[in-house]
């Protein structure tokens, strides 16, 4: 079936690059790829021509426009504008266009894993009925190992295992495969990430997400029904995600001793009573659901501080948190490819992963396990050598968290759409990917890609292994960046106090 159709794909692109060629015979050759955005729309989405970065990286809070001023409705019709970018995007991207329309709904054809599957990651697929008790299907995303994936891209790593585990949960209409985009760059990583599909109540019905899911999925790892993969799990370090539902599901996880830290894609925010130990990163749109956006506003929203509260309880309870706003984004957003053609800021998914992997690294790989005193080590390494490792995994992803510019960490994992290049796609001999170039946010100002009307915020630390620390709540510290309640990451970054 999928050989069928991949035949049908690389058909149909054949036939759009034959058009597309005949229009475009007269582009001359490119050392960059082709982006019509500012040409056509006049509108710069990378900067913030209203309230640009300073040298230091950082924004002048006194530079922003007033409510209702000449400068502020600009502005806003900016960020109307830049919700809708990569649907701009699509325009210029003709094979693309001709494969995401014979693809299933929202669907990536970028992320079809089974032409990476043992080049990029390892990849099983377990449909309805099997792998989990009462789950209708999953994807599951492996590391390569040393030894695995011999094509394996320059600038991915092997991971031995056992791995920590992100289990991923799809929002209320979407699926599994709205997250491929996020799970296989999590295996690409270094994590062991499932995809865990909703099911349908009635024939017919939308795809509901069940918070009981994650459970499961949890439970097969434990079991010996899981086999290989099972064994590779690493159940010390257990992260639960989810978007929309799904971050619902995510949350529903707070004071559940097998998970340690929860992302929340997009479904609000808030901290159970039951929490005192489980960091939370809350990732939010500054937008409505989907592109492109149509709703103006004069002033501030009235929940402009949202998360604040939720940043405070956190910050009382000794626990890491991240609420984070992106600046012209939409609600699809988080379902990577989008829903049909509602994809919005071109660098979200890069956004997202970004922080994500940041989170997941200092709070997974950068855990370290005591066990009633006793610190459990691995790889062969000794108690000290265990300290010392964790500590330069907590450190690297503290330092990106509280980085004023992205490096590459996420940029070295997109290979969806980006921009289209003809010249690229006429020399090689690929119809289908052939001339594509991924977006990247390597090199940006952290602060520009905030968002203007709501405040984002930060509390986050980088535990004194080395010290003695355990990385519990109030334990030693070897550094913690603060936003401060009346802070604002888009003018200060997430930095030290």
């Amino acid at each position: 079936m999928f050989r069928s159709r991949r035949v049908r794909f690389q058909a149909a692109a054949l036939a759009a690059t034959a058009a597309v060629a005949a229009t475009l015979a007269w582009v001359p050759a490119r050392a960059e790829p082709i982006d019509t955005w500012d040409v056509t729309n006049g509108v710069d989405c990378v900067g913030d021509q209203f309230n640009p970065v300073r040298e230091d990286g950082t924004k002048d809070p006194a530079g922003d426009p007033a409510p209702g001023s000449p400068d502020w409705i600009a502005r806003d019709d900016e960020r109307l504008q830049c919700d809708g970018q990569r649907d701009s995007d699509r325009r210029y991207h003709p094979s693309h266009v001709t494969a995401h329309s014979v693809a299933r709904y929202g669907e990536d054809w970028y992320r079809q894993p089974l032409p990476r599957a043992g080049v990029r990651f390892r990849y099983d697929y377990f449909p309805t009925g099997t792998g989990l008790d009462g789950v209708p299907a999953m994807e599951v995303y492996r590391p390569c190992s040393p030894g695995d994936c011999p094509g394996l891209p320059a600038e991915l790593e092997t991971h031995s295992p056992p791995y920590p585990v992100v289990v991923v949960h799809h929002g209320f209409i979407a699926t599994m495969t709205h997250h491929r985009y996020n799970a296989q760059a999590f295996a690409e990583a270094g994590y062991l990430a499932i995809v865990v599909n909703g099911t349908h109540p009635v024939p017919g019905a939308p795809n509901v997400q069940r918070n009981v899911n994650g459970g499961l999925v949890l439970d097969w790892l434990a079991s010996e029904a899981s086999g290989e993969i099972g064994q590779e799990a690493d159940l010390d370090r257990v992260a639960m995600a989810g978007h929309s539902q799904g971050s619902a599901a995510a949350l529903s996880y707070q004071g559940d001793p097998r998970v340690h830290t929860i992302l929340a894609w997009d479904g609000g925010d808030g901290i159970a009573d039951v929490n005192d130990s489980q960091p939370i990163m809350y990732q939010r749109t500054d937008g409505a659901f989907s592109a492109p956006q149509n709703t103006a506003r004069t002033d501030y929203p009235e929940n402009r501080d949202r998360g604040l509260a939720t940043y405070l309880t956190h910050q009382d309870r000794g626990l890491d948190v991240f609420h984070v706003t992106f600046r012209a984004t939409n609600h699809i957003d988080w379902n990577g490819n989008g829903v049909g053609g509602l994809a919005g800021n071109r660098f979200a998914e890069l956004l997202i992963n970004y922080y994500s992997l940041a989170w997941l690294d200092r709070h997974l790989e950068g855990r370290l396990v005591v066990d009633e005193g006793v610190v459990r080590t691995s790889d062969g390494r000794s108690e000290a050598e265990e300290r010392a490792f964790r500590q330069a995994r907590a450190q690297d992803a503290f330092d990106r968290l509280t980085a004023l510019k992205f490096d590459d960490s996420a940029d070295k994992h997109n290979i969806s759409m980006g921009w289209f290049d003809p010249v690229q796609q006429a020399s090689s001999l690929d119809p289908l990917y052939g001339g594509n170039v991924p977006y990247a946010i390597d090199g940006l100002w952290v602060t520009d890609r905030l968002a203007q009307e709501y405040r984002s915020f930060c509390s986050v630390s980088v535990p004194d292994y080395i010290g003695g620390s355990d990385g519990s709540p109030g334990s030693p510290t070897a550094a913690t960046a603060d936003s401060g309640a009346d802070g604002d990451l888009r003018f200060t970054g997430c930095r030290n106090p």
